[in-house]
């Protein structure tokens, strides 16, 4: 099994869908049983959704703040956002 630190160095091709069918089952196997890499996980898939929100407008405005909520609340809910 993975490690926690091969987790956090793999964490971002993971969430790219960069990983092949043996890395992600290895990566998944870990994920069911370390909550604190779930966690991580979690935490860096918000980080890119909200980076992604900021970015497609150029500049934050009323309007980001709004989807920037709505990301927040999807994510607390265990809902996906856009992979």
């Amino acid at each position: 099994m993975l490690s926690c630190k091969e987790v956090a160095d793999r964490a971002s091709a993971m969430i790219d869908g960069e990983l092949g069918a043996w890395e992600m089952l290895q990566m998944r196997m870990h994920l069911a049983m370390c909550k604190g890499c779930a966690r991580f996980i979690s935490q860096m898939r918000i980080t890119r959704d909200l980076t992604a929100a900021a970015n497609t407008s150029g500049a934050v405005q009323d309007t980001d703040d709004t989807r920037i909520s709505a990301i927040l609340s999807q994510r607390h809910d265990g809902k996906p956002h856009g992979g």
